[in-house]
């Protein structure tokens, strides 16, 4: 399989100027580059952007490799990070990938923050390239019951002085209806960095508003916010967070030369990128100070170009704000008296890509070099004459995606670099069509149709089909299957609206396209690298299956140490046996291993010298972010369609949930397992008011911490987490009027939440939740607030060991694919009777077409849903890509 993966990496490659050194050097470190060290990408098709709190999250996953972007044959584990609205970890999942394919789902928690949320994806070998080039998706998610306070902010005024920003507001707050909060107390606070900068307390008018004038340090804070908080009852608090704009004056405004060099004399492009301290784009206008007639403005993203032939070594630009009027000067790159520059030409109907170079007092020979991801697909030399050299490249050697033009010196020093986007004939065409009508709870059969070039062709697909009154297609802000692998994911630094650029192909939205490639970079390696033959670094491997690592160490330490060993290895009741050797340091490894969700691991081991006295430990895995910068939406979101079917959405959930997840307040009366037994005995203060049983809740082991465990999963329990600590309050007890914490307890033995939130879930038997004051009584005063008892599996608190050279513990595995429910309306059921408001009508993350290129899918509609928008994204084994955005009526 690896010997066909890189032929295929090679058809873009072609060995030129063999006699020549310079060029040969080249060709030889970029078909190494390819053949030891591919490039992998992850992308996640999600079944929509928008979500209401307790909804189900459901994605496709794509993984893909090398300078073709074909299915990946490397890596089978795709680590899966979901973080929630203030940028906090609160999962994380193992996916198990096949043919660069996998799928897995997410349930928001119920009671969780809201805003927006972010996914991030990738493997352990792309550890080795960089974080900036792993995937990261965001979406919204919404409080679909808390449209009782929903504020309207309009910022009036900004202006920046004496080290201050100075803000004019305009609040206006009603409920979901549409009626304003008369006379209410509303809590204003802005924060920066996550830091309180102001706090004032408002009441509104008897219309619902305010206007209200504060100022803020003018520091770049990497996120700002204004919060607002309304408190609709003594029990409940509701805040909603906006983003807080920039002054002008903190504003990063770039201007760069086409190429990256400004030259005297000779006709410059010169593009600007214009965005706030957190990536937020700038709308602004310019003129050149003392350049009649050059005027420019920014896009939708911050971006803009100017023409300018340098007559002189420096410019300044005037900047003026759209949004506020503010103003600013910016200082151009100093114009060079020497050097080269370049002007690019790329047509759409002609067959090739042309590039000018232009330059004064350069001597000697030049090589253009053409690549696309690291394939080389066009080399020539040449020399300037009288100040010009040129060269044309033909499109049909250029696959779609980012294009890198680089000219270098006789010696390999880079002289310019220019980016181009191609977007050749290379792309699946996809057609659905349907034999059905849409009725309340009919039948849907959809037939899908996929075509290369007009010839039938074979790829893997994920389709999404959801009610339009719900969801609308937000792609164009969120991007897709081309903007993430063709764009995004092979240059540094957020791409506004990606996904703009691929739904509609006009001048304008080509224009815009070209902006984008003339300020930013494409740095998977330097020029530098090549000719000191640097490779990245390669500490992390290629993982084909579940890596379990740990160490060994003497019961009783002696001055001889350990002498190396066996050890034997059963997964489960047998899903693999397996054994391997350790040496003196007890370091030991296991990989490749094949299993889902947790199961049990006995590790039975014996050293050459200490026999079966030692003591077995396992490393958990490391996690490699534990917090995102936030992103704050721009204006509070309340999308009618989807709110106004949360209570009947959440119900239908509920009553088709996973069987292994069991009714928390139901009694259930049974025979004990001994192991059972042995905790019961430890349960001195009994049972609580509900009991969760990690090891019964699939996925279980994706937890960071046990609160996620009890987030969303107790009636009455409210978890806000706070990295590995949490706040918890839990209804009916005192902790709502004194605002206290419960009792934790680890073992029988008291901590606090920071403790508890260190105990790793697969250490734990169970969880007792106390919330009834009969039952909370037991714990006197410390138990006025409920109370949440943690046993673990040892019964040693925070410690886990081994006995006699064994140990038996819980590890996690692949994460435990659920299927996506869609009711069948052909017969009658209980579940039939409830009412059918969902959003997502159906869902399917791994659907291949045939040698015909035929597939189809069958799904019964909703209640109420009329119109279909359906989503479908995909690829072949080539690594051509496929997508279709359809409304069925």
């Amino acid at each position: 399989m690896r010997t066909a993966f890189f032929a295929i990496c090679f058809l873009f490659s072609t060995s030129i100027f063999a006699q020549n050194e310079l060029p040969e050097r080249i060709q030889t470190y970029f078909d190494k580059y390819q053949e030891d060290f591919p490039v992998e990408k992850a992308y996640l098709h999600l079944d929509k952007f928008t979500y209401t709190l307790g909804e189900d999250l459901w994605f496709s996953a794509y993984l893909v490799a090398g300078g073709t972007q074909v299915p990946s044959p490397l890596s089978n584990t795709l680590y899966v990070d979901f973080f929630d609205g203030e940028g906090l970890l609160l999962t994380q999942k193992m996916i198990q990938v096949e043919n660069g394919r996998g799928a897995g789902d997410f349930k928001i928690p119920s009671f969780a923050k809201t805003g927006i949320y972010q996914i991030k994806a990738y493997t352990s070998w792309m550890k080795n390239f960089g974080e900036d080039y792993f995937f990261t998706q965001r979406f919204e998610v919404i409080d679909g019951l808390g449209g009782s306070f929903l504020p309207r902010v309009e910022f009036l005024d900004l202006s920046a002085a004496e080290g201050k920003v100075r803000y004019q507001v305009s609040l206006q707050a009603v409920n979901s209806s549409g009626d304003p909060l008369s006379n209410k107390n509303i809590l204003v606070q802005a924060t920066g960095d996550g830091e309180v900068l102001y706090s004032q307390e408002l009441q509104l008018s008897a219309q619902g508003e305010a206007e209200f004038i504060f100022s803020i340090p003018a520091v770049a804070h990497a996120s700002q916010s204004l919060e607002l908080s309304f408190e609709e009852n003594e029990d409940y608090v509701i805040t909603q967070k906006i983003r807080l704009p920039y002054s002008l004056q903190l504003a990063d405004i770039q201007f760069l030369p086409e190429g990256g060099q400004l030259l005297m004399g000779k006709k410059s492009k010169l593009a600007f990128r214009a965005v706030d301290p957190d990536g937020t784009p700038i709308t602004l206008t310019g003129t050149l100070e003392g350049e009649e007639g050059t005027t420019f403005s920014s896009n939708f993203a911050g971006l803009g170009k100017v023409e300018i032939t340098p007559s002189k070594d420096s410019y300044v630009a005037l900047i003026q704000s759209t949004l506020y009027g503010e103003s600013r000067k910016v200082a151009l790159p100093k114009a060079s008296s020497k050097g080269l520059n370049i002007q690019v030409q790329n047509p759409e109907e002609g067959a090739f890509l042309s590039a000018l170079v232009q330059g004064n007092e350069v001597d000697g020979n030049l090589l253009l070099v053409s690549h696309t991801r690291g394939l080389i697909n066009f080399m020539v030399q040449g020399k300037l004459t009288n100040g010009v050299w040129g060269a044309r490249i033909p499109k049909k050697n250029l696959p779609s995606g980012i294009n890198t033009i680089a000219v270098l010196d006789e010696k390999g020093k880079p002289l310019l670099e220019r980016l181009v986007f191609i977007q050749n004939e290379d792309t699946l065409q996809l057609n659905l069509s349907s034999s059905s009508q849409i009725t309340s709870r009919g039948k849907i059969d959809l037939s899908l149709e996929s075509l290369f070039q007009n010839n039938p062709n074979s790829g893997s697909f994920s389709i999404a089909v959801a009610d339009v009154d719900q969801v609308q297609d937000e792609s164009e802000l969120f991007g897709s299957i081309f903007s993430h692998l063709l764009l995004s994911s092979d240059l540094k630094g957020e791409i506004y609206r990606p996904g703009y650029y691929f739904q509609h192909q006009n001048p304008e939205t080509k224009e815009a396209l070209d902006l984008v490639m003339l300020t930013h970079g494409w740095s998977r390696f330097s020029w530098e690298d090549i000719f000191t033959e640097k490779f990245p670094d390669q500490g992390y491997y290629i993982e084909q299956g579940i890596s379990i690592k740990g160490k060994i160490k003497e019961q009783y330490p002696t001055r001889k140490g350990l002498g190396g060993g066996k050890i034997n290895v059963v997964i489960g009741e047998g899903i693999e046996l397996l054994s391997t050797e350790y040496g003196p340091d007890g370091m030991f490894l296991l990989t490749d291993l094949q299993y889902q969700d947790s199961v049990t691991v006995t590790i039975t081991a014996e050293d050459s010298r200490a026999k079966n006295f030692i003591d077995l430990e396992l490393e958990d895995p490391k996690l490699l972010f534990s917090k995102l910068k936030v992103k704050y939406p721009l204006e509070i979101s309340w999308p009618e369609g989807l709110v106004s079917t949360v209570r009947e959405r959440s119900l239908m959930q509920q009553l088709n949930a996973d069987p292994k997840i069991i009714d928390l307040e139901e009694v259930t009366i049974g025979a004990k397992t001994l192991q059972e037994e042995k905790t019961s005995n430890r349960k001195i203060y009994g049972s609580g008011d509900a009991t969760l049983k990690p090891d019964e809740i699939p996925g279980g082991s994706g937890f960071v911490n046990i609160f996620q465990m009890i987030q969303g999963r107790v009636a009455g329990v409210r978890v806000n987490l706070n990295g590995f600590s949490a706040s918890v309050q839990i209804r009916g007890v005192g902790s709502i009027q004194a605002g206290t914490e419960p009792l934790y307890l680890l073992d029988n033995i008291p901590v606090d939440a920071a403790t508890l939130g260190q105990v790793s879930p697969r250490d734990v038997e169970s969880i007792e939740v106390f919330k009834d004051p009969s039952r909370t009584a037991i714990f006197g005063s410390q138990g006025a607030n409920g109370a949440i008892a943690v046993y673990t599996k040892t019964g040693a608190g925070l410690s886990s060991t081994s006995v006699g050279g064994t140990l038996v513990t819980k590890y996690g595995g692949y994460a435990l694919p659920r299927e996506f429910y869609s009711p069948k309306y052909d017969e009658k059921s209980p579940a039939t009777a409830v009412t059918d408001k969902r959003a997502t009508l159906f869902w399917n993350p791994l659907i291949s077409t045939d040698a015909s290129g035929k597939a189809s899918v069958e799904f019964y509609n909703s209640d109420s849903a009329s119109k279909h928008l359906v989503v479908i994204e995909g690829m072949d084994s080539f690594g051509r890509l496929g997508r279709l955005v359809k409304v069925l009526e």
